[in-house]
């Protein structure tokens, strides 16, 4: 929560140029945490945070797209965002990667069985 509050904070301060070297991770990253986190205020604010980048920076890969589908409200119950959302943003290029990773690392493991079973 607060890391994505960090991001927030970050697009509404710092310039286009001063981001650009950061997008390219950021915006997965983001995403990631929106349609995977085990908490519903780690999605919102991810989501959150991608939105205000997107309108703010512009330059996230595919954002207005993904905004479409991702979006504060879509990502709030947990198996939707990972049922729902998640395979439609892991489809836009330069996404699938990390939700893949995300996935095999992090999920497959989780200490919940109820995440694991998603």
């Amino acid at each position: 929560d607060a890391a994505a509050y960090v991001c927030w904070a970050l697009a509404r301060t710092q310039s286009k140029e001063e981001m650009r070297g950061a997008v390219l991770k950021l915006a997965p990253i983001l995403m990631t945490t929106a349609c995977y986190d085990r908490e519903v205020n780690c999605r919102r604010a991810a989501a959150a945070a991608f939105q205000e980048s997107v309108g703010r920076l512009g330059e996230f890969p595919h954002g207005i797209d993904i905004l479409t589908i991702a979006d504060y409200f879509t990502v709030s119950l947990r198996k939707a965002a990972y049922i729902d959302v998640a395979p439609q943003v892991a489809a836009f290029p330069g996404y699938h990667v990390y939700f893949a990773r995300h996935l095999l690392e992090k999920k497959l493991r989780h200490w919940e069985k109820s995440v694991r079973e998603l």
